[in-house]
C-alpha cells in the first residue's frame, strides 16, 4: 500500500494525483491487454472452427473414397462371378449339345442293330416255313 506524505488539509495531492495516474494508467493497460487477449482468442477459436471444418471435410472425403473404393471392388467380384457362371453355362451347354448328337448317334445304331435283327428274325421265319 502507498503511502502519502501528509499536509496541512490532507494528504499531499501531487504524490495522490500520480498514484491515481499510475493507477488508471496500469488499468488502462490491463484493459487494453484483457482486449488483446480477448480478440486473440477470438481469432484461436475461428482458426479451430475452420481447422476442425477442414477435418470434417478431409474425414468425409476419406469416407467417400473408402466407399467408392468398396463399392468398385464389389463391382470388380460381381464381374468375376457373373463371368465365371457365363463360362460354366458355356460348358454346360457344350456338354449338353454333344449329349444329344451322341443321344441321336446311339439311336441310329439302335435302330440299325434292331432292323439288321429284324432282317435275321424274318430271314429264320423264311428258313423255318422252307423246310416245312
Amino acid at each position: 500500500m502507498e503511502q502519502f506524505s501528509s499536509e496541512t488539509n490532507g494528504y499531499n495531492r501531487k504524490e495522490v494525483n500520480k498514484f491515481l495516474s499510475d493507477i488508471i494508467k496500469e488499468t488502462d493497460e490491463i484493459i487494453e491487454k484483457y482486449k488483446q487477449q480477448e480478440e486473440q482468442m477470438k481469432s484461436l477459436q475461428e482458426q479451430i472452427d475452420h481447422y476442425q471444418g477442414v477435418q470434417s471435410t478431409i474425414k468425409d472425403a476419406v469416407v467417400e473414397e473408402e466407399s467408392n473404393h468398396i463399392i468398385m471392388e464389389a463391382k470388380r467380384e460381381a464381374s468375376e462371378i457373373i463371368n465365371d457362371a457365363l463360362e460354366r453355362a458355356e460348358q454346360v451347354e457344350a456338354q449338353r449339345r454333344l449329349l444329344e448328337k451322341n443321344m441321336e448317334i446311339f439311336k441310329k445304331k439302335l435302330k440299325l442293330i434292331m432292323e439288321q435283327q429284324h432282317i435275321i428274325v424274318d430271314k429264320i421265319d423264311e428258313l423255318e416255313i422252307q423246310d416245312k
